[in-house]
């Protein structure tokens, strides 16, 4: 009896410590190490429907039935950088991942400005929170989060702000248009470069940038926002060698979110440029674990 036991006792830790390295393997470097053959990892092409237009997207889905937690991907201007590397760490994590493209964006119908940018970002939580609602896609929709990059992280702090909703809100190199704006010269947007449209941008351009933003500082001012962070999951991650959204603009939105109380909240600044080029992985991993920690 009592080899007997040794042996049950034996077997039940080893089962434990192979649950517990399963369940630590790391999102970002491994693929998963048992995949549910009747819901495995997928890719979903769809519209997400927006003031009447169709914005274009994919969906991708989290290994198992769910249902999921999900971040909705927010790009930035123009949105070359997609960050699509981090949305497949994060399905790794257990996250669905939607990313789509404005309106009047890479292809998608309607025209592109901020206030659409904004509008796009809520009709997207509206369309997943729909699906969850529906059984569809796998979708929790309960657990709805949002990550936006540049552009996209001033979309995240401003739509996640609005809505109570969202369980948490990430924003990597976040542009304070207000005092993105501010820091621009008379001369930068009256230039031939500034006036010209944005590759894969409806007719807009950087001046058009500036002008909607110099016609809309009350509203755009992210540091007037951060109160509605309070006691509310947010993260912000920044570059130190960041030339096109300097770490003076970041600082001061991390430093409103502190005096706000979000909690919990993260500000991390790595050696890195605007699109975390040199640091890939540490940013997927920065932003993968410190969701996987508070967003599930």
């Amino acid at each position: 009896m009592r080899t007997l036991s040794i042996k049950s006792a034996f077997a039940a830790i080893s089962a434990v410590l192979l649950a517990t390295v399963v369940h630590a393997a790391d999102p970002v470097n491994t693929d998963p190490a048992r995949i549910d053959r009747d819901a495995p990892p997928g890719m979903v092409e769809l519209v997400v429907p927006s003031n009447g237009a169709h914005m274009t997207g994919h969906l991708y889905t989290a290994n198992g039935p769910g249902p999921h937690p999900t971040v909705v991907m927010l790009h930035g201007f123009p949105g070359n950088e997609k960050n699509l590397d981090l949305a497949q760490a994060l399905r790794r994590a257990g996250f669905n991942t939607l990313y789509f493209h404005y309106r009047g964006a890479w292809g998608s119908e309607g025209k592109y400005s901020v206030r659409h940018v904004t509008e796009d970002a809520s009709a997207a939580l509206a369309f997943v929170r729909m699906q969850g609602e529906a059984g569809a896609m796998r979708i929790d929709p309960d657990r709805i989060s949002l990550f936006g990059h540049s552009l996209g992280g001033f979309n995240a702090i401003y739509t996640g702000s609005a809505d109570k909703g969202v369980r948490c809100t990430v924003a990597a190199a976040p542009a304070d248009l207000v005092h993105f704006v501010g820091a621009v010269s008379s001369e930068d947007v009256v230039s031939t470069e500034a006036q010209a449209s944005v590759p894969g941008l409806d007719g807009y351009s950087f001046a058009d940038l500036v002008s909607e933003t110099k016609s809309n500082l009350e509203d755009f001012s992210l540091i007037t926002k951060m109160p509605s962070f309070e006691a509310r999951a947010l993260m912000i991650i920044s570059g130190d060698k960041d030339t096109v959204v300097p770490l003076s603009i970041q600082t001061p939105l991390a430093e409103a979110a502190e005096a706000a109380n979000a909690a919990p909240f993260k500000h991390i600044v790595m050696d890195a440029d605007h699109g975390f080029s040199w640091k890939r992985i540490a940013f997927m991993k920065a932003v993968t674990l410190w969701m996987q920690q508070n967003c599930q």
